[in-house]
């Protein structure tokens, strides 16, 4: 997936620098999931919290997982 320029990719190790409420946009296993608001982030940055509205609910990703977390505008597809 292309991201627009206004996308900027946060590093897994800066995700403690993402604050709450902060919009995001979710790509795992290289599929676009959506849009989605920080709920939390550990100290470490091991540990990601996203709330998805509708029924997705709140969704827990880590680290290790194959997933790109991009702040700003919506991707291009």
């Amino acid at each position: 997936m292309a991201y627009a320029p206004s996308i900027a990719r946060v590093a897994r190790h800066s995700w403690h620098e993402l604050r709450r409420g902060a919009l995001v946009h979710i790509t795992a296993h290289g599929e676009y999931i959506g849009p989605g608001t920080v709920d939390g982030a550990s100290r470490d940055g091991s540990v990601l919290w996203i709330q998805f509205g509708g029924i997705e609910g709140r969704r827990m990703f880590h680290r290790s997982d194959d997933v790109v977390i991009a702040v700003g505008s919506r991707p291009s597809r």
